[in-house]
């Protein structure tokens, strides 16, 4: 007896489609897993004879052979476990034919036959829902993620037995008692308190943060546009105040990036809760002793790094420049494609990787180079330093913040009238707005994406300002990828404005931010 049932496993963050092929016949008792099966599914066997045989289900002790489909793709991970056992019990089921071919089934057995969670579910289901798939079988500590996803019928499972009842209801039947158990989770685990206090508890707030003034200008075009930025300065300034700061004036992700955002954390099995309503954009710090696998992503599985768990949020790296140089040659491509290639023996895989840089680093190895203390590193300690950041790393960053000592006067005026986060975040907002009605029928959103051709389709720009740019590009000899940067920012600086077209003014405020690169990267020490 052949029996066929449709499964799915993670591939990078998506699902694949796998069909799990079970011949039950005669013979001496023997369970083999075919079809370039992983550890973890090879190990499924036992997993599912202890499951259905605590389930109160008589193992069929015959010859026992299941083949997984496609044959050339290798299978890993345990999330064909509730579908083979579906498939072995195939003879307790009464259900049409039609409904099973038109379910899939995904999770983990415990031996005693619980459905586990698993990361990348949600992953799972959506790319499979365009494959003639009508019923989707997952485990029950799994369907929080998977709640705000329309037109498909999600059945949450909590064990083997739960399993096989729900197929065997009839219809009718079937869809009163998931609705019941859908309407118990989501009474179970009601979000609108959490996200309440998440809205009110803004940390790292910019009104904290005295004088500075240039620099949380830099921060708030940063993240209006979606630029690069690296702040330089002493230590003890405020640069990683700052800089953590501007989380709190990321705007709120939109529905469909936080379905994407929800993929990539389910992937990786960081979700920190089961819900998909992500309040804020992520915030990634890594330390700078990681290694490169763990950034960029990659590893004997292709795994994912740090600048994808970034995907449209921040990756902040304190102290750039004791990165290691591979680490930052290896952000080349993600940082101007806005994705990641990576290629294995056995897989190629393309991970989103659309982040703002936020980057900060001292002018020198003891830090107080050009500072009120006294420089004790030799002039190539301080060559070397300033190295470690390439050329074409530098190019890819738009803003350069040099962020200086405030005197006394200005750090315990407690009376100053400073923005908060939440004032320049309704800034930040509005300008952002001003970028989606622009790019309406382009496939980019900010400001920072733009790449020649559709930067001067869109770009108002006054006689005086292009003559300003020119006079800019002759003198400093700006290349390609610096001037049109130049421009971006000057695009930003005007839609926070809320100008139409960018003059002379704008131009000029952009091209000031990078006069601390000339400063501590062209100028001769």
């Amino acid at each position: 007896m052949i029996s066929k049932i449709r499964s799915g496993i993670l591939n990078g963050i998506g699902g694949v489609p796998i069909d799990i092929e079970i011949d039950v016949s005669k013979g001496i008792p023997y369970f083999n897993i075919v079809g370039l099966a992983g550890i973890e599914v090879k190990e499924s066997k036992e997993r599912v004879r202890s499951a259905i045989t605590n389930s109160g289900y008589e193992f069929p002790m015959m010859r026992i052979i299941v083949n997984l489909s496609p044959a050339d793709l290798k299978k890993d991970g345990s999330y064909l476990d509730l579908g083979i056992c579906v498939g072995l019990l195939r003879q307790k089921l009464i259900c049409s034919k039609e409904f099973i071919n038109e379910s899939i089934f995904l999770g983990e057995l415990s031996l005693n036959g619980d459905v586990k969670p698993m990361r990348g579910i949600i992953s799972i289901v959506i790319s499979l829902m365009n494959h003639n798939i009508n019923n989707f079988f997952i485990p029950i500590d799994n369907y929080m993620e998977c709640a705000k996803l329309k037109d498909i019928n999600i059945i949450p499972v909590k064990n083997v037995r739960d399993c096989i009842k729900l197929i065997n209801l009839d219809e009718e039947n079937r869809k009163k008692v998931v609705n019941n158990r859908i309407e118990e989770l989501l009474k179970n685990n009601s979000r609108e308190n959490d996200l309440e206090k998440e809205e009110d508890n803004i940390e790292d707030d910019f009104k904290y943060i005295k004088g500075n003034l240039l620099a949380k200008r830099c921060a708030m075009i940063s993240v209006a546009g979606g630029h690069n930025i690296l702040f330089v300065g002493p230590p003890g300034t405020g640069k990683t105040m700052i800089a953590k700061s501007m989380k709190s004036i990321m705007p709120k992700p939109e529905e469909k990036d936080i379905l994407e955002i929800t993929k990539i954390y389910s992937c990786a099995g960081q979700l920190k809760n089961k819900y998909t309503d992500i309040v804020s954009s992520p915030f990634r710090s890594p330390h700078h002793t990681a290694t490169i696998s763990s950034i960029i992503g990659g590893g004997n599985n292709a795994s994912l790094g740090e600048i994808t768990l970034a995907h449209k949020g921040i990756l902040f790296l304190d102290e750039i420049a004791e990165f290691s140089k591979r680490i930052l040659e290896g952000m080349r491509q993600p940082l101007e494609d806005g994705v990641i290639n990576i290629s294995r023996v056995n897989r190629a895989i393309t991970y989103p990787a659309k982040f703002i840089l936020v980057a900060t680093m001292n002018p020198c190895p003891c830090g107080y180079y050009n500072s009120s203390k006294e420089c004790n590193c030799k002039i190539y300690e301080i060559k070397r330093y300033r190295n470690k950041l390439s050329g074409p790393i530098l190019d890819r960053i738009d803003l350069y913040c040099e962020v200086g000592e405030i005197d006394y006067k200005e750090f315990s005026n407690v009376d100053a009238n400073l923005e908060t986060s939440l004032d320049i975040k309704n800034k930040i907002e509005k300008a952002r707005i001003i970028q989606s009605q622009r790019f309406k029928n382009e496939n980019i959103e900010l400001n920072s994406e733009m790449d020649s051709k559709i930067l001067f389709k869109y770009l108002k720009i006054t006689p005086k300002g292009r003559e300003f740019a020119k006079n800019i590009y002759d003198k400093y000899s700006l290349n390609n990828r610096a001037y049109t940067k130049l421009l971006k920012v000057a695009m930003t600086i005007a839609d926070l404005e809320g100008k139409n077209e960018v003059s002379e003014i704008e131009i000029m405020e952009a091209f000031s931010y990078r006069k601390c690169y000339y400063k501590y990267f062209r100028e001769k020490i």
